[in-house]
Order: C-alpha cells, then sequence, then structure tokens
C-alpha cells in the first residue's frame, strides 16, 4: 500500500473519533439537560489545546519528526473515549472535549505535514488526505447516531475507543511510515509573526479560518436544529452523513476540474452556493429535504480543504511546513472555538433561522475574499526559502 493511503486510512480513523463524538456529546448533554449555550461551551472545548498547542505541535514536527507526535495524538483520543465510556456526566464531557482536543492538534498537524513531504503530485496527495476527511466525517455521525439508538451513549464512546486501536497499531508496527528527510529545514527560525508578514499566505490562512467557521457552524449546529424539529438521533446522523458524501465525492474531481478553472474561482463559486443552500435551510424540516441541502453545502464547502492544504504547503518557508500547518491548524480552532459560542448565543436568543443566515454571510465573505484572492502575485514553493513577494 502507497504511504499516503496508509497515512490516510489511519487518519480517517482518527478523525471519525474527532466528528463523531461531537455528536455524541451534543445529543449526550441535551439528555443531560443542558442549554444551548452550555453546548456551545462545551463543544468550544475542542479548541482549547489545538488553539494553544498548534504552532508548538508544527515545530515540535518539524524537529523531531512526526511519529512521536501522532502516538501522542491518537492516545489522548483513546483515552478521551474511555473517560466517556465510564462516565456519562457533564463535568465528564468538558473533561472528553479537551483531551480530543489535544490529540487532534498533535495527531492532525503532523499529519498534514507528513503528506506535504511525500513524493508524487502534491495536490493529489492531499486530495486523498481530504477524501480520508470526508470519509471520516461520514462514518463519524454515522456510528455515533446508530450506536446512540440502538446501544446507548457508552457504547458510541466505545466504538470510538476502538477506531484508536488501528492508528496505534500502525505507528508502532510501521515506524518507517512517518520518515522524512529534514535536511532543509531552516536552522534559524522567526515567529509566527514573521510567517503571517508572508502576504499569500496570511490570505490563505484567513480563508482557511472562515471555511472552517462555515463547517463547524453546519456540523455543531444541525444535531440541535435536528432535534427541535424531532428527528431522531439516526437520522441526524444520516443528514450529516449526506454531507460528507457530497464532500467525499467532490474531491475525485477536483485535479480534473482546477486543470480548467483557477483554484480560487472554484472555491468562490462553491461557497456561493454554500451561502445560498444555508439562506434556505431553516425554510426546511422534512428529513428528504434536509438531506438534499445537507448534500448540496457538503457540495459546496468540500472543495476548500484541499485547496487550503495545499495553497499553504506551496506559501510555507523551507523547513517550516510543521510550524505553518499548526499555524493554519490554530486559525481553524479559533474557527472551532468562537463558532459554537456565538452560535449558542443566536440559538437562544434569535432561533435558527439567525444562525444559519449567519452561515450565509460567513459563505458570502469567504466567495469574495477567493476571488479576491485571484489576483494575488504568483505563489513561491514550500522548497524555496524565499517567500518575498
Amino acid at each position: 500500500m502507497q504511504a499516503v493511503y496508509l497515512v490516510t486510512l489511519i487518519h480517517t480513523a482518527s478523525h471519525a473519533c474527532f466528528t463523531g463524538s461531537k455528536v455524541v456529546l451534543s445529543l449526550l448533554a441535551l439528555d443531560l439537560g443542558a442549554t444551548q449555550l452550555t453546548i456551545g461551551a462545551l463543544v468550544a472545548c475542542y479548541s482549547i489545546a489545538p488553539l494553544a498547542l498548534g504552532v508548538y505541535s508544527g515545530r515540535l514536527a518539524d524537529t523531531i519528526g512526526m511519529r512521536a507526535p501522532m502516538l501522542i495524538g491518537v492516545g489522548a483520543i483513546a483515552c478521551a473515549m474511555l473517560v466517556g465510556w465510564t462516565w456519562q456526566r457533564l463535568p465528564a464531557l468538558f473533561t472528553v472535549a479537551t483531551l480530543v482536543g489535544v490529540g487532534f492538534v498533535f495527531f492532525v498537524v503532523s499529519v498534514q505535514n507528513l503528506v506535504g513531504t511525500m513524493p508524487g503530485d502534491r495536490t493529489r496527495n492531499y486530495s486523498i488526505l481530504s477524501i480520508g476527511y470526508s470519509a471520516s466525517n461520514l462514518v463519524g455521525p454515522l456510528t455515533a447516531g446508530f450506536a446512540i439508538e440502538y446501544a446507548g451513549y457508552a457504547s458510541a464512546f466505545l466504538a470510538f475507543a476502538l477506531f484508536t486501536l488501528l492508528p496505534l497499531a500502525v505507528l508502532v508496527a510501521r515506524p518507517t511510515l512517518t520518515a522524512v528527510d529534514r535536511a532543509s529545514a531552516r536552522t534559524k527560525r522567526g515567529g509566527t509573526i514573521e510567517l503571517l508578514a508572508i502576504p499569500a499566505l496570511r490570505r490563505q490562512i484567513v480563508i482557511t479560518a472562515l471555511l472552517m467557521a462555515a463547517q463547524e457552524l453546519y456540523v455543531f449546529y444541525f444535531p440541535i436544529y435536528g432535534h427541535t424539529v424531532g428527528l431522531r438521533a439516526s437520522t441526524i446522523g444520516v443528514v450529516l452523513s449526506a454531507f460528507a458524501v457530497a464532500t467525499f465525492l467532490v474531491r475525485f474531481v477536483m485535479s480534473a476540474v482546477t486543470s480548467r478553472v483557477r483554484a480560487e474561482y472554484l472555491l468562490a463559486a462553491a461557497t456561493l452556493l454554500a451561502a445560498f443552500v444555508s439562506a434556505v435551510f431553516p425554510l426546511l424540516t422534512h428529513a428528504y429535504a434536509l438531506a438534499v441541502a445537507s448534500f448540496l453545502l457538503g457540495l459546496g464547502l468540500g472543495c476548500g480543504q484541499p485547496l487550503s492544504l495545499t495553497l499553504c504547503y506551496e506559501h510555507s518557508p523551507a523547513g517550516r511546513t510543521g510550524e505553518v500547518a499548526g499555524l493554519r491548524t490554530t486559525a481553524t480552532n479559533v474557527a472551532r472555538l468562537v463558532v459554537p459560542l456565538v452560535s449558542g448565543v443566536f440559538g437562544s436568543a434569535a432561533g435558527a433561522g439567525a444562525v444559519f443566515l449567519m452561515n450565509a454571510v460567513n459563505c458570502s465573505v469567504i466567495s469574495y475574499l477567493a476571488r479576491r484572492s485571484a489576483q494575488a502575485p504568483t505563489r513561491t514553493s514550500a522548497a524555496d526559502p524565499s517567500l518575498v513577494e
């Protein structure tokens, strides 16, 4: 098996824990009597560690390699699932969310950096990794929804704990999988401000954060919305999985499309579609209509991740690609931290319509920024330590 496929497989298993546990925590918190604002604070805990440790985890991967941070990451996720399995109370849920965040930042930053260093076409490799993201967004909510409905919350946590056995086994059995040549790493490193001073990189970081905000708002808020319109847990999982299926399918055709249409214009059109779907979403209550809307939203937002991964890597200074991946993760987790809190306040004060309209505005802003970024100077490769525009 090619290395990129094996890395994608273990990433899919670990990331399914991240996406699926959010569904478990949201629905369990509702059953425990938590308010929407409390649930917003709970889901925001997923972002505390990535926000604080994003750049550090990237520097660690650049310095000591990818294997140790990935082992730390998947170990933390396994511990989080075991806590949820043994203790289904509100304080435990905050512990679970925080531990998953720790595992996420160490594992995902290293994976993104590792895939960028692999031989072959980088855009293709990141597209394969992004297909894994889509698969995890499908497997996670489906596993959560059906496990909750047919076996209970404790069994859902246990199922995700079992998911972590695959990446643990592969990382232990295949230590050469994460071996990369770091000979080109810079001996002198600046700070985060230096990275953000690169205009092309800064633009991509902002777009990445807004894309994550759009996706997180939907994935976080739909279980709450579905609960309010009377959907069962398994139906909520199916509707969320329609979003994941769309992101999965669209990434298979991205290479062909971007060979004909400039990436920035493709992103602008796709997020404009997402803005329209978000605007009409609160008018829908039937499961089938919601599934169709969820699929269209997935088509709109699904192309953003592989494009932003590739562009961020290519704009990175030589030897600092892990640090940029960490900065990108920090930016996305600013969105993950802010979105649940803001949407919880909006949902409590103004209902679902305000939340989805907020997402429509966000997607419209991304579309505008993507069109503006098409006027940017020619990108510079990460192999070149000089990134002056």
